[in-house]
Parts: structure tokens; sequence; C-alpha cells
């Protein structure tokens, strides 16, 4: 049986070349029906660099991103900050 993901998947890799460190997040489509506002306020900040090649949509509604910034835990943790108290319930 699949598990449902109610909550964004976080990762950082590291280029094995370069070392350049790249985050990813999975939002999955449950997580986005409700953070919806959330989840695209925070893509619009400043401090998240992506372009439209690094976005994976899936048929379920849900996806994935690639982005870069100064700081990409410091940036996943400002979106959790961004969510109600409730959202990790």
């Amino acid at each position: 049986m699949a598990e449902v993901l109610t909550q964004p998947q976080f990762q950082i890799l590291t280029h094995q070349h370069t070392n350049a460190k790249t985050g990813r997040i999975y939002f999955p489509a449950l997580f986005l029906a409700e953070y919806y506002p959330v989840v695209n306020d925070w893509l619009l900040t400043q401090e998240i660099q992506f372009e439209e090649r690094d976005i994976k949509l899936y048929g379920d509604g849900s996806f994935r991103i690639y982005f870069h910034s100064n700081s990409l835990k410091k940036q996943y943790l400002q979106l959790i900050k961004m969510l109600p108290k409730t959202a990790f319930v």
C-alpha cells in the first residue's frame, strides 16, 4: 500500500563534482490544498531562486521544486514558520 504524504519533503543535494548545493522540496497535494497561499508567498520571496525547468508538476496536484539560496535550510525553516502551528500536528 502506498503511503499518503501530508507534509513537505525537504532535502539538500550536493553536486558530486562541483559541491554546489541545491534544495529540493516535494509538496504533496493534500498539503497544498490547505496551505497553497503560504507556499506561494514563500516561493515569491527574493531569497529563493529557481527557474521554470526546476519545477515538476504531478497529475495529482503535487509538485517538486529544486531551488537555490544562500542558506537552503534557513529558507525551508522560514517556510515552516509561515505555516500555522496546526500544520504539523
